[in-house]
């Protein structure tokens, strides 16, 4: 693989510069590929905007006045990339790592494929592997546990690559667009390779190699924020996909809603519980974008 650049790193900082910086720094030290590295500062406090700007490292650092979420922010990076001309770009979350030798496998799989649009290896969280995902829209557990059985082919076709680690060739994001923004948070990715198998490339886990991926499964994040967004944007992804069962599948998550508010107020977990029921009901009610005011007291 040429060491010339052709590949750009797209990271969102979002009040986590350390982990960005440590990220950063292992890209930097790659010896087999060079890479363009892109921060988006997305609406962090000033305190981390500065550790980004007095960086040592090399990178080029674009600074957000307002949080524009995993999908708008990652669209300011892929943009920055696609004007400056780079032939493949990699959305790389900070709490992920990839070897540089992983990185030129998947960049050597998807030039030598045509066909494929997107790419990722497996996906090392805690011991567990993990090869893509399924259709968000009907699955309530849609990543993949990975099997050696489960195909012959280093490559496995999947519904969507998880932005922890993607690779796009640049021809993705010209026939199926940027990130949809009204996801804000969570399956703007699924609906990203969604669109880009609708105009007629795949989306596939090369299973030859690994990343590993360590999210912070103790934030209380976790039971708000995302659990609200998890769940308000599969009704979203429904009304970008399911044209003749929008209602069908609509009421498949409003049953489902119901069910884990349930759960989370036998468990005792109010705030999920609340976060929950309003995910369900702006989901419903076809509130989207960036609603995280409601968790602002």
């Amino acid at each position: 693989m040429n060491k010339d650049p052709q590949l750009a790193i797209v990271i969102i900082n979002w009040n986590k510069a350390q982990e960005v910086l440590h990220c950063v720094y292992t890209i930097s030290s790659w010896t087999e590929l060079k890479a363009e590295i892109i921060v988006i500062d997305n609406g962090s406090s000033p305190e981390e905007a500065a550790l980004l700007l007095n960086s040592k490292f090399r990178f080029q650092l674009i600074i957000n006045e307002r949080n524009r979420g995993y999908a708008g922010g990652n669209n300011i990076g892929i943009s920055k990339a696609l004007e400056e001309g780079f032939s493949y770009i990699m959305l790389l979350n900070s709490d992920a790592t990839i070897s540089d030798h992983c990185s030129r496998q998947l960049l050597e799989c998807i030039s030598h494929s045509p066909e494929l649009g997107v790419v990722g290896p497996l996906l090392d969280e805690g011991g567990r592997n993990y090869a893509g995902g399924r259709n968000i829209g009907i699955h309530s557990m849609t990543r993949i546990r990975y099997n050696p059985q489960m195909s012959n082919s280093e490559l496995i076709n999947v519904d969507y690559v998880p932005g922890s680690v993607l690779l796009a060739r640049r021809e993705a994001f010209e026939k199926a667009g940027l990130l949809d923004e009204d996801f804000f948070f969570s399956g703007e990715i699924a609906d990203f390779c969604k669109r880009v198998q609708l105009r007629g490339l795949k989306c596939a886990v090369f299973t030859g190699c690994r990343a590993s991926h360590a999210p912070d499964a103790d934030s209380t994040m976790r039971d708000t924020l995302y659990s609200y967004y998890t769940l308000r944007n599969r009704f979203l992804f429904i009304r970008r996909h399911f044209r003749y069962s929008t209602l069908f599948w609509s009421m498949r998550w409003v049953v489902e809603g119901i069910e884990q508010i349930m759960i989370a107020l036998l468990k005792g977990n109010r705030a999920r519980a609340h976060a929950l029921w309003l995910g369900l009901r702006d989901g419903v009610l076809g509130k989207y974008g960036d609603r995280n005011a409601q968790f602002i007291s």
